[in-house]
């Protein structure tokens, strides 16, 4: 098989590229990972041995040894910031491009030929009229090349063209060297945050009385920035949480549809009620019909469950029918000495486990109940050491609560996807957090 057959068939055999991302600092890369993650149909982060493609910051220190090990066994893409270029590497210049990125490893892994592949061709070779077949097939194959390319290109500009018109239809988009993809900080000129005051910790939704309430405590926690944050969450997490839809036009009926969900029949919905409930017997009271005891202790402010936190996720996105799912006030459940049949019992704070069942059932989206275009502000700051953050977090309850600001307007201040502002208000408000 000549060259031209293999370099025709590889994209045909490998549907999803594996690419190694060598280098880059802590932000670029945690930008660099999060957009193939979002891109998994296309791509595998792996590591430099089992990688197609190699992406490599050729500025950092790390990346020595990798292209001494790998230049010229495996195709790479060189990032740099200067006007170098390297033999036998793909150049990519910075700032980086999604879809400039994307062509970049696309060239290389489609360009490169594997040490001794061209020998092993050529010697398959053994009279003139297969060297004429040979050359039939080169320009065939370049042919089908070329039209990939333009049909790939025109492809590009009409939906970039497309996502500026939807995402901005009243504005002129001047970061042309920017995607939405990629870029996950907002930029930020504003020195970095001052310690903040929490004076009490937010509880869900429910009437406490007069007895269950407990007295306020003071404490200071270093606020932490958003790159802090999202470094807490693994890549899989931050798509259970936030999802990984587009941005959309939320003044086109059809568009802003898609960005709600309905919180009834919910698990979340229910928590909330068990929580009710137990706050106005002050008993302990079980969610009967899941796969495990999963009760409220009212007494500590507690959620009581026997299986495993995994599990959530799923149930969160379950709609439950008609008495599917049931109370049962349990007097025999306490904190100290459960009396049920599981081996290992767990507890998790209310709060805790209701703003991580907001996010893994907003997943993106906000709860119907929320208007994206009414101002909101945050009654208190919330606690990241305790509750899960999702990416710009920390950003958010800090905007949220110095300033009254619609979902929307959040958006447009922190240059950030929708996703993460209404998974954190739908949260919030599960929380009750919102004054």
């Amino acid at each position: 098989m000549g060259v031209s057959h293999i370099k025709l068939n590889k994209r045909a055999a490998q549907s999803i590229l594996r690419v190694a991302v060598a280098g880059f600092e802590n932000q670029s890369r945690g930008a660099i990972d999060l957009f193939f993650m979002q891109h998994q149909k296309q791509f595998a982060l792996m590591a430099p041995e089992q990688a197609d493609v190699l992406l490599v910051d050729m500025e950092h220190p790390a990346t020595r040894p990798v292209l001494e090990q790998f230049q010229g066994i495996r195709p790479i893409v060189a990032v740099t910031a200067t006007e170098k270029q390297f033999d036998g590497l793909i150049t990519l210049r910075k700032p980086l491009d999604g879809k400039r990125m994307v062509k970049a490893i696309r060239d290389a892994y489609e360009q490169f030929v594997p040490p001794g592949e061209t020998a092993e061709a050529e010697n398959s070779v053994s009279t003139e009229g297969e060297k004429a077949f040979q050359e039939y097939q080169k320009r065939i194959a370049a042919g089908r090349q070329a039209m990939t390319e333009y049909h790939n290109a025109a492809a590009m500009r009409d939906n970039q063209s497309a996502a500026v018109k939807e995402r901005f239809p009243a504005e002129t988009s001047n970061r042309d060297e920017e995607i939405e993809e990629i870029e996950l900080e907002p930029v930020d000129s504003q020195p970095e945050l001052p310690v903040v005051e929490i004076k009490a910790k937010v509880k869900p939704r429910v009437a406490t009385p007069e007895s269950a309430k407990v007295k306020p405590q003071t404490k200071k926690v270093q606020e932490k920035k958003p790159q802090d944050v999202k470094a807490r969450l693994s890549y899989q997490m931050v798509y259970e949480c936030c999802g990984n839809a587009p941005d959309v036009d939320m003044y086109d009926p059809d568009q802003r549809r898609r960005m709600f969900f309905k919180e009834d029949s919910t698990l979340l919905a229910i928590m909330q009620e068990v929580i009710a409930e137990g706050e106005s017997q002050q008993v302990p009271v079980e969610i009967t019909g899941l796969p495990g005891t999963l009760a409220y202790l009212p007494a500590t402010q507690q959620i009581l469950f026997d299986f495993s936190e995994d599990l959530f996720i799923p149930l969160a996105l379950t709609r439950f029918g008609y008495q599917e799912l049931t109370l049962r006030v349990r007097t025999d459940l306490d904190a100290d000495k459960p009396r049920i049949g599981s081996g290992k019992v767990m507890f998790v704070d209310c709060d805790e486990l209701i703003w991580k069942l907001a996010l893994w059932t907003s997943k993106g989206r906000l709860n119907k109940a929320l208007d994206p275009e009414k101002p909101h502000r945050l009654g208190h700051d919330l606690d990241f050491d305790r509750l899960l953050a999702i990416p710009h977090a920390s950003t958010i309850n800090s905007l949220w609560s110095r300033h009254s600001l619609s979902a929307l307007e959040v958006v447009k201040v922190l240059k950030i996807n929708q996703r993460y502002v209404f998974s954190f208000m739908t949260a919030a408000h599960a929380l009750g957090a919102f004054k």
